[in-house]
């Protein structure tokens, strides 16, 4: 078939719909010199094949900037629910229609906005096959910046959506503009209200659904995140706001798990220690817990002190990329307070300066990625004094100034959590696990996306020193945070964080029962 019989079948195609082709895709602003695989129409037409009709119907909000438009298609594609304007053997897909588009108009940066939304629509395996590992896709594709921010928005807004919510917001709607019409999709029905009102006065609207349906998560990821209105009440008043917070995103936490000790012989220091019995239970809770904070987790069990240096360092090393947003670091182990320095217990009783772990991660001149981001430590051990092993020497250096990295403290913006004050012990369960990760978790669990991390920790420190008065336990927290922080909890993540709650909780259930079984065999 010749181009000229392709253009017009094109251009009759659209006319039966009310679009022009000059409509569907214009120009966006200058072209980047990254080069990208060329998508063209045989590529544009296996992606089509490849995409169900919802990611179609979201495929055409993401890219086609003219709400009318947008509307048109994604109603054309909802009416057939299929990925296709056609239906006598010569129908074309939304990828097409918008490639096809943009080639007649001379769009020259068409195809990363259409690799941003295939991102954006979590299509990796598509990716993938177009010729982007996940890594390279993240790092390319993360910020969207061809797309308007206004429908990522709103896009991100409709992922995290549930069927309930759903119908919550369209009654609302209902309410707002007297009836809506039949559509299925969520991004249809915000078209639709960009169409009939200015859509400068949505986002006041979508933050009124939100509260109204006390989904005060929702609220936090809305309001945090940009609308690229300059006149929005709602990001306008949010700007100043976001200087005093950290940036949201997705974090990294390292799980140390300390059970089983032994005396290292080969080393005259070397302390045997029992064994810590509940540590289990604290490992999987704080899994759950940043699960559901999205972050991924790394859990290493039972190092001794030289393994224990080249985990860190490892995670450290997977830390400094620019897809994390925060690090947490929590180290469950004995512990000891030696010659005044606290020190991190192996499984062969050799200790490790804990300041040495937390500058593997805090000292921007080792781990440049997390400078200006929050870096968190959570230590569960024990601070009691030990008198100085005979024949031990410690060079003790006299302070000085912090160095600087790009204008900036190199070791700032972290914080440290300790289960007990200096020279006191900490307390744990055997069964039930330690009285600081367990409230840690809990308050975490129940505020953490919602209060700051400085509020959480008040309330942790509250609930910990009130748990047992016969155990009487006082957690401390030093912070060099230079903003608030807040976690962030998505649907998915929060689904994840669930499926791994319940999997950990049918596990220690099964512990406690053997635990019991056993002690009542002994008795």
């Amino acid at each position: 078939m010749g181009e000229k019989c392709k253009d017009y079948m094109f251009e009759n195609l659209l006319e039966s719909l009310g679009v022009d082709s000059a409509d569907v895709i214009s120009h966006d602003g200058p072209v980047f010199p990254e080069v990208f695989p060329k998508i063209d129409t045989e590529i544009a037409r296996w992606i089509d094949h490849q995409l169900d009709w919802q990611d179609a119907v979201s495929f055409a909000f993401l890219v086609v900037d003219k709400v009318e438009i947008a509307i048109q298609l994604s109603r054309a594609i909802e009416q057939h629910q299929k990925n296709i304007f056609h239906n006598d053997g010569n129908g074309i897909g939304i990828v097409q229609v918008i490639g096809l588009s943009a080639i007649k108009n001379g769009v020259m940066s068409w195809q990363i906005r259409m690799y941003q939304a295939l991102f954006m629509l979590q299509q990796k395996r598509m990716l993938y096959q177009l010729g982007f590992d996940d890594e390279e896709a993240e790092q390319k594709f993360q910020a969207g910046n061809h797309i308007k921010p206004g429908r990522r928005l709103l896009f991100r807004l409709c992922q995290e959506l549930e069927m309930k919510d759903q119908a919550q917001v369209v009654e609302y709607m209902k309410t707002e503009l007297g009836s809506v019409p039949p559509l299925l999709m969520m991004e249809s029905l915000f078209l639709h209200m960009m169409k009939i009102r200015n859509t400068d006065h949505l986002c006041g609207f979508v933050l009124d659904c939100l509260k109204k349906m006390n989904r005060a998560d929702l609220v936090n990821a809305f309001t945090h995140d940009k609308c690229g209105k300059v006149n929005c009440q709602v990001h306008m008043k949010q700007a100043d706001d976001d200087e005093e917070f950290y940036e949201q995103g997705t974090g990294l936490c390292i799980i140390i798990n300390q059970k089983l000790f032994y005396s290292d012989a080969s080393d005259p220091h070397a302390t045997r220690l029992d064994d810590r019995l509940g540590t289990d239970r604290d490992r999987d809770e704080l899994e759950v817990t940043f699960t559901l904070f999205g972050a991924e987790c790394l859990i290493y069990n039972d190092l001794t002190h030289r393994e224990l240096q080249e985990k860190l360092e490892k995670a450290a090393l997977q830390a400094n990329n620019p897809k994390y947003f925060w690090v947490a670091v929590c180290v469950l182990s004995h512990g000891r307070r030696l010659n005044g320095v606290d020190e991190i217990l192996g499984v062969n009783g050799i200790g490790m300066d804990r300041k040495k772990i937390i500058n593997m991660f805090a000292d921007a001149s080792k781990c440049p990625n997390l400078q200006k981001k929050p870096k968190l430590f959570f230590f569960q051990a024990c601070r009691g004094v030990e008198t100085t092993a005979t024949g031990t020497t410690e060079s003790i250096s006299s302070d000085s100034a912090v160095h600087c990295v790009a204008g900036w403290p190199a070791i700032s913006d972290y914080m440290v959590a300790s289960a007990t004050i200096e020279d006191f012990v900490s307390f744990r369960s055997t069964v039930e696990g330690s009285f600081f990760i367990r409230h840690l978790c809990k308050v975490l669990q129940d505020y953490g996306h919602e209060k700051t991390l400085a509020d959480v920790m008040i309330i942790v420190n509250s609930k910990v020193a009130g748990h047992r008065q016969d155990y009487p336990s006082q957690p401390e927290y030093t912070s060099t945070m230079s903003k608030k922080f807040r976690f962030r909890r998505t649907r998915q993540s929060t689904i994840d964080g669930v499926e791994k709650m319940a999997k950990n909780g049918l596990f220690n259930l099964f512990s406690i029962n053997l635990l019991l079984r056993k002690l009542r065999q002994e008795g």
